[in-house]
Parts: structure tokens; sequence; C-alpha cells
């Protein structure tokens, strides 16, 4: 199914959401339940939902069924993920040291990866999933131009 530029924004918030369970699970109960340090259990956190998001988005947000490409979309991908990991992981650092509490560790990598979040929609939307019309200039919402092609002139 293709979907306009605006099902593909409730997909993507869709699977940001889901992300953001496994995220927070995996985190809140590696830091407050095993007690892990907080910098690991957000390292771990972030690498456990990474992969899902990357498939969720591409094949249920984007509709891409093709063949994977390691290096225009899968090291891209985990290369923003890994952006919002430094992110995150410097905020859950500060907020461990200072606040030491689970509440403040799982608010500092929400804030982390909502910061990246818009950027991260576009990057897949215009870039990493874009469809080979896309990526030769226009969107797939895009209306063709008026006028002849230049095959009719």
């Amino acid at each position: 199914m293709r979907w306009g530029l605006f099902g593909r924004l409730v997909g993507y918030s869709a699977v940001s959401a889901g992300t953001v369970v496994v995220t927070q699970t995996v985190l809140v109960v590696a830091y407050a339940v095993l007690g892990w340090p907080a910098v690991v259990a957000n390292v771990v956190a972030v690498c456990v939902a990474a992969g899902p998001a990357y498939y969720a988005n591409r094949r249920w947000v984007w509709s891409r069924t093709d063949r994977h490409s390691l290096t225009g979309e899968i090291l891209p991908f985990w290369a923003y993920s890994l952006a919002g990991l430094g992110i995150s992981t410097g905020l859950v650092g500060l907020a461990d040291m200072w606040w030491q509490s689970a509440v403040a560790v799982s608010a500092a990598n929400l804030i982390g990866f909502g910061v990246l979040w818009a950027g991260k929609f576009i990057l897949l939307d215009r870039v990493l999933f874009a469809r080979a019309e896309t990526q030769a200039g226009s969107h797939p919402d895009a209306r063709p131009a008026a006028g002849p092609t230049s095959e009719h002139r």
C-alpha cells in the first residue's frame, strides 16, 4: 500500500511509539531491575529496538519489499540511530549522575531521541526509503508537471 505523506507520518509515529515501548521496557528493566549501569542499559535498549524499527518502517510505513541496500538503507539507518544513541546516552549518563532515578534516566532517553525524531522521518522519507522516482528528483506525492514531456516535443 502506498500512503500519502500524512499516512507515512502517522505510520512512522506508530512505529516510533512501538519503538519507545520496546526501548523504555528494556531500559527500565536493565537499569532498575537488573541494576545495570544507566549508560550500558541505554546502549542495549537502543540496539534491541533499532532492528525492529528499521524493518517496520521500511515494510509497513514505506511499503518497501524489494531487496535491502546495505549502503543505501541499513548503514545510514544505523548511523542515524547511533547519533540518537550518542545523544541519549550522554543525557542518560547525566541524569543518572545527577538524580540516580529510573524516571530521570527514562526521560533523558526520550528527550535524546525526541530531538532527532523529525529529522529521521525526513531522512527515511526523502532518502533511505524513497522510491526511484523520488531519488530522481520528485516525491511520490508530487503531481506530474503539466505540459508536454520531452518525448512529445
